[in-house]
């Protein structure tokens, strides 16, 4: 996949939200272990959606009756977070296609950066049968939102 949408600054995320490194995410050499980089994208779109005013990452698809899921997931590791420090996840939607839309979530310590993630969801009826076009509210909303206009395709 180009990723040349990944070469972003902290600066170009819309949202941004600490946590600290909690006991039972680390192995035993105390640092976070790679699954668990994957639940903090989740945080991080669960974050963004609330800040973007809508809950729920599927609250707002909910009013159309359909809903979203993720389809595929690409980690980059840059560097480890360590137990008890405090890391910044960071997202924003990057690119959005007819069905489809993608969140690049990024992990900082400090101005590090140790992890870039992009989470792809599909737009889907509520069956998750079929894939359905985006709602021109949701983009027109992002669009508002994001510092940085996502990539269109």
């Amino acid at each position: 996949m180009n990723r040349d949408w990944w070469q972003v600054g902290r600066a170009d995320f819309a949202h941004s939200h600490d946590i600290r490194v909690r006991f039972n995410e680390v192995d035993p050499q105390s640092i976070v272990f790679n699954g668990n980089y994957l639940i903090y994208a989740d945080i991080a779109v669960t974050e963004f959606f609330r800040a973007l005013g809508n809950g729920q990452p599927g609250g707002f698809f909910a009013q159309y009756g359909t809903d979203i899921v993720v389809v595929n997931a690409e980690v980059d590791y840059h560097a480890s977070a360590r137990l008890d420090e405090v890391v910044t996840l960071s997202a924003r939607i990057a690119r959005f296609g007819r069905t489809s839309f993608t969140i690049h979530v990024a992990i900082f310590r400090g101005d590090e950066r140790l992890t870039d993630m992009a989470l792809t969801y599909a737009h889907v009826e509520l069956d998750h049968s079929k894939a359905v076009p985006l709602p021109g509210s949701f983009i027109a909303e992002v669009r508002r939102f994001e510092s940085r206009t996502p990539i269109q395709h």
